[in-house]
């Protein structure tokens, strides 16, 4: 009796097997054009090769494939890339992604606009990721990684924000992405060595960022879309900081601070502004023993901008960019402005 019933079993899982594969088949259909589609997601094979160009209109759940085969059809290609745009404005609301990807390389806004709320077991090596290749998902709430390495190459999640972590071959670990829409704390602090372009586009939560000792770099589009208050480099630092153009989007009243006890040491962070320790978007860079809540400023620094000290002294400024400022007569083209501040 205990034979029949292990034999039975063992047919009814070969049959389920079978049954898997062939629906996986079945479901492949050609839309024209070398343009197939599978599981919400349409893929053009060349050759042995496929890209992910977009989805079905309608489906709300896409399953991205390693693999597009079908003997019927006559197509065996290997999922290289993730079109740039593929998803971008898509109403779906979950992505998953199979297992096996050998090589694939995600190109820019592959999914920006989209309503996309959970993307789910994103492979946790073999993938390359482009200058904003996951920024714009501003519903995402849920954010999963297939397997769990923090091996050089490998993809991971931490729990401290549900963010993706990557490490480089060199081990610096460089922060791709917080979902946008999962709740946080106002208050973060950056710990990657790299935050990469897009890594909190469109985050509704955060307003005070505190970047770390040892952080070396924020790219530019880090934080597009989030509405900072207040950016402080912490004390302690030992490592150099390049802070990208536009890494931060500048509002009027955003403010920056740096570890200078005094105005000579502030002067040290504004002349230092080529890259060899600290270069940031047009703002004025603040000590953070500052306690002036009125609009002054600090330092000058840019072309044909005085590097001296104006604290206290009422300024105009010029443009919406925040480029240019007019102090009395004169009107000046700075790279560091910001109106106001507060004790930290």
């Amino acid at each position: 009796m205990r034979k029949k019933i292990f034999v039975l079993f063992a047919l009814v899982a070969i049959l389920a097997a079978f049954s898997a594969t062939l629906a996986a088949c079945v479901n492949i259909r050609y839309e024209g054009d070398d343009i197939y589609s599978n599981q919400g997601v349409l893929y053009k094979v060349d050759g042995q090769f496929a890209t992910v160009v977009g989805h079905v209109e309608g489906e709300t759940y896409c399953k991205i494939l390693p693999r597009i085969k079908d003997d019927g059809l006559g197509i065996d290609a290997q999922v290289t890339i993730i079109a740039e745009n593929a998803f971008a404005n898509a109403k779906i609301d979950q992505v998953e992604f199979d297992a096996g990807f050998e090589n694939l390389t995600i190109y820019p806004n592959a999914f920006a606009g989209s309503t996309i709320n959970n993307l789910e077991d994103f492979p946790y090596r073999n993938v390359t990721l482009m200058d904003n290749a996951l920024a714009g998902m501003y519903n995402l709430r849920e954010l999963s990684v297939r397997g769990d390495s923090h091996e050089r190459g490998c993809y991971y999640i931490d729990e401290k924000d549900n963010g993706l972590y990557g490490v480089g071959e060199n081990g610096e670990i460089t922060l791709y992405l917080v979902p946008a829409a999962r709740s946080a704390s106002e208050d973060y602090t950056v710990t990657a060595d790299i935050v990469a372009p897009g890594a909190f586009s469109g985050n509704k939560s955060i307003k005070n960022v505190y970047v770390g000792a040892n952080v070396k770099r924020i790219c530019a589009g880090a934080f597009s879309g989030v509405k900072i208050s207040a950016v402080t480099i912490n004390q302690g630092r030992t490592a150099e900081i390049f802070v990208e153009d536009n890494a931060f989007e500048v509002d009027k009243d955003m403010r920056f601070y740096v570890p200078a006890k005094d105005e000579a040491e502030l002067d040290q962070w504004i002349k230092l502004n080529d890259g060899e320790q600290f270069e940031t978007l047009s703002g004025l860079i603040h000590p953070a023993g500052c306690t002036t809540s009125g609009a002054h400023i600090h330092g000058l620094s840019g072309d044909n901008a005085p590097a001296t000290s104006y604290a206290g002294t009422p300024y105009e400024v010029t443009d919406a960019s925040h480029y240019r400022i007019k102090i009395g007569e004169t009107e000046y083209v700075l790279q560091y402005l910001f109106t106001t501040f507060s004790a930290r």
